[in-house]
């Protein structure tokens, strides 16, 4: 719980106390959850109709998630930190740049060997759906 918690305290930027739809969105967008799912859990639990949701609001419906969701949410947010300019696929360089900061250095070849072993659609960068079905088969 003290991760949502942090959560919270990150989205409340007015420091009002209450997080909008806006303020949950920023949030847990940055944390790999899929707006469609935080729309949801918002609406789940905005009982009052004000477009606002309490700290204890907000704990209850990140309890209420699966631990699928959480876990699926904790993949993308892994892939994003991963795909450094945004566009939603993660090419060699931005890969080479995660070995290096994890101490790694791989050469050219070894990297291009890399990618085109997860590169299933041979577009030349690895999609989220790839880094998945790599990782986990």
């Amino acid at each position: 719980m003290a991760h949502y918690e942090e959560f919270f305290r990150k989205a409340d930027v007015d420091k009002s106390g209450f997080l909008t739809i806006y303020e949950v969105t920023a949030i847990l967008k940055q944390n790999g959850y899929k707006e469609d799912k935080i729309k949801a859990i918002f609406c789940s639990v905005d009982s009052s109709g004000d477009r606002k949701i309490s700290r204890d609001e907000f704990l209850v419906a990140m309890g209420q998630c699966s631990p699928k969701d959480h876990k699926a949410a904790q993949m993308r947010s892994v892939f994003q930190s991963f795909d450094r300019n945004g566009d939603g696929t993660v090419s060699a360089s931005e890969l080479d740049a995660v070995f290096r900061e994890l101490g790694t250095r791989l050469t050219d070849v070894e990297m291009k060997r890399l990618v085109a072993k997860m590169d299933k659609d041979r577009s030349g960068s690895i999609s989220y759906e790839e880094f998945v079905k790599e990782l986990f088969g």
